[in-house]
């Protein structure tokens, strides 16, 4: 018995997001609320650096030949300057700098918007239908993650402007 991929794909992200709130809400959030935003704010920024492994949907090969080139540049690139500002996010955390949380604002808009077109594009490229390889388990996987962190990056970013 065959699945349809886009149903199975949102039965595994579904799993992994409701997975990865209830980690964050009982284990994650309980250790950084207490923290001062510019320090809680670190590791959930960290989660973003790796979001250059996106990037691997550049490499020949590593989707099925039905994937468009459009989408795959569009995600692939997407996915590694998020990653970059992620790192230059954390560099302005860690000089605990007048712009830390500037940097943070823009990094996590940016991050969202990255990640809300790649669902759109997902959509209208119907990328479902093609071998998506390791870029399967990345979406189903690490994306849930991802949106979780970006979360709770917004609330500590709300918190942080309410303390000001």
């Amino acid at each position: 018995m065959s699945i349809d991929p886009l149903v199975l794909f949102s039965i595994q992200f579904t799993f992994a997001l409701v997975a990865y709130a209830l980690a964050a809400r009982w284990y994650m959030w309980p250790r950084i609320s207490s923290l001062p935003p510019v320090v809680a704010l670190v590791p959930l920024v960290w989660v973003h650096v790796f979001r250059f492994i996106g990037g691997s949907i550049l490499a020949p090969g590593s989707v099925g030949p039905g994937v468009p080139a459009e989408f795959r540049e569009m995600i692939g690139y997407g996915d590694m300057v998020t990653a970059a500002l992620a790192v230059i996010t954390l560099m302005a955390l860690r000089a605990r700098g007048s712009r830390a949380i500037w940097f943070v604002w823009v990094f996590v808009a940016v991050g969202l918007l990255d990640t809300t077109n790649a669902v759109v594009q997902s959509l209208r490229f119907s990328v479902f239908e093609d071998p998506l390889g390791v870029n399967w388990v990345i979406v189903t996987a690490y994306v849930p993650a991802l949106l979780v962190s970006s979360y709770l990056i917004i609330v500590e970013l709300l918190r942080a402007r309410r303390a000001s």
